[in-house]
């Protein structure tokens, strides 16, 4: 059992001196406010204990730092994705879009849709409709092997703005011309977006949506970090790996969409075949024979996931062990997220429910977790005096009264090294809720003897490689043919068979 379904920690036994562990196919959400040490007592508590592959999101580096060497020296091939910086692994989000012309289309509208999301929820239309232009300019570049499939090739086309019509109706032409026409597919996409642009307004609108959603891809770094591949999902369940998207803290914002759609991806790589479909290996096990620990911090920031929103239960029977880490239900719950018919329903695919002391003026997560808890009964004591003429008594009552059994005050008051557990029922066990202890990985030898070993590797890029990470698009098409017939013949004959 535990060798299948390893374990996740959730907390120290209250007054004995052991882990509280959880095993099986169980998914953990734990509430905790900024500063309160969810870091310390829970990612990277089990970042040095959880033996499958794991994937995390790590802002400000700690985890990387903290636990990359140790799952290195267990076998793990650990990657780090850091977008920000030249010393990171590389992945290329648009490689993993279907090429068979049967499929490639939903894929890449189902990349526009993770990239194009309103923030506030208000003009979700105008996204939509900015997405339509970059589904259609990621066909153009599928079709196109001398220019890289990449976003920012995507963003450097979008730079033409106000003439990025004319240079799809002279694309369309140039290449008939040359005896080498689009598919049908893609010139209708691109001709949709010639459409779109009647509207000098609407226009405008939507080419400031492109350059606000990716604009961050001309970044020479970043355009680096997702123009190469070093990381291959699909494997992750196939042999230990270890995958941190890793970025300073004050750069979290800024990658919440990348975020979403590394996790999006990585998700949807290990969610098309289950792992009793997937064969044997040469030992006689299962090929995918590994969950995956999915440490998922910051879930705000990351916006929805659209993958959860028919519930995470769906996912639960290939491999995957969620672990969602929010600072309040109530932003799960905002109109710009999930909703709250939607979070709830999530929210009830999770077995287990850790809770650290709320923010002392969130009174109303507070409450929540006090009426979850239930009533006890405490005695109370109350005494009446009677008096008759010169006779006085005074008559002892005794009673039983139900009160909660944690106020919500008491909650919000818990000491920073207790935490709340609430553990759904099951077919074989009751609804049971604990109050427990914090684990600190700093206070107990196991985890102190594992932290903070050399870490791995990361390649490192130079300033030269950066030179020719996309190809200008102010130049005409025929000369970007010329360049294609002169110069590009043999490195496009590569790129056509693998994208075949």
């Amino acid at each position: 059992m535990t060798k299948k379904y390893p374990g996740i920690i959730i907390g120290k036994h209250p007054t004995k001196n052991i882990f509280l562990t959880s095993y099986g196919q169980t998914f953990i959400l734990l509430a905790a406010p900024p500063g309160s040490g969810k870091g310390v007592s829970f990612v990277v508590v089990n970042l040095l204990s959880f033996p499958d592959s794991a994937a995390v999101n790590d802002p400000k580096f700690e985890n990387w730092n903290i636990t990359s060497g140790f799952r290195a020296a267990c076998g793990h091939e650990c990657y780090r994705f850091s977008p920000e910086l030249l010393e990171t692994h590389r992945w290329n989000p648009l490689s993993f879009l279907s090429t068979d012309e049967l499929d490639r289309f939903g894929d890449i509208k189902s990349l526009s849709s993770t990239l194009f999301v309103d923030p506030d929820g208000n003009n979700q239309s105008f996204y939509n409709n900015a997405g339509k232009v970059c589904s259609a300019l990621i066909l153009y570049l599928m079709e196109t092997p001398e220019l890289p499939l990449t976003l920012p090739q995507v963003y450097e086309i979008t730079s033409l703005g106000e003439e990025l019509p004319q240079w799809i109706s002279d694309t369309i032409e140039s290449r008939d011309n040359e005896n080498r026409p689009l598919s049908a597919e893609t010139v209708r996409e691109l001709m949709n977006v010639v459409s779109m642009s009647a509207n000098p307004k609407s226009w405008g609108i939507y080419m400031d949506i492109l350059s606000e959603v990716l604009g961050v891809y001309g970044e020479k770094k970043v355009a680096w970090a997702v123009s190469g591949n070093d990381i291959d999902f699909s494997k992750m369940r196939e042999k230990k790996m270890s995958v941190y998207f890793s970025v300073t803290e004050g750069a979290v914002e800024k990658f919440g969409t990348l975020m979403n759609l590394f996790f999006t991806q990585l998700m949807r790589a290990n969610s098309k075949v289950l792992p009793e479909d997937g064969g044997l290996d040469e030992d006689g096990e299962l090929r995918l024979k590994y969950q995956i620990g999915m440490f998922m911090d910051e879930t705000k920031v990351m916006g929805r996931i659209k993958a959860f929103e028919n519930g995470p239960a769906l996912l639960r029977g290939y491999g995957f062990r969620f672990n969602f880490i929010f600072q309040t239900k109530s932003q799960l719950r905002a109109n710009n997220m999930y909703g709250v018919e939607t979070a709830n329903g999530m929210m009830n695919a999770f077995h287990i429910e850790i809770v650290f002391a709320p923010a002392k003026q969130d009174f109303a997560a507070a409450e929540e977790y006090s009426k979850a808890l239930g009533t006890t009964t405490v005695p109370v004591v109350s005494y009446s005096d009677s008096t008759g003429g010169k006779n006085r008594s005074r008559t002892r009552n005794r009673n039983v009264q139900s009160r909660p059994l944690m106020l919500p005050q008491e909650i919000l008051d818990m000491p920073y090294d207790e935490e709340l557990i609430f553990v759904q029922g099951s077919n074989s066990s009751k609804p049971v809720n604990i109050k427990a202890r914090k684990i600190k990985w700093y206070e107990e030898d196991v985890f102190k003897s594992r932290a903070n070993l050399p870490t791995p590797k990361i390649p490192i890029a130079t300033r030269t490689q950066l030179d020719g990470i996309v190809v200008p698009m102010r130049k005409s098409e025929n000369a970007i043919s010329a360049d294609f017939n002169d110069n590009f013949s043999a490195v496009i004959e590569g790129e056509i068979s693998k994208r075949q």
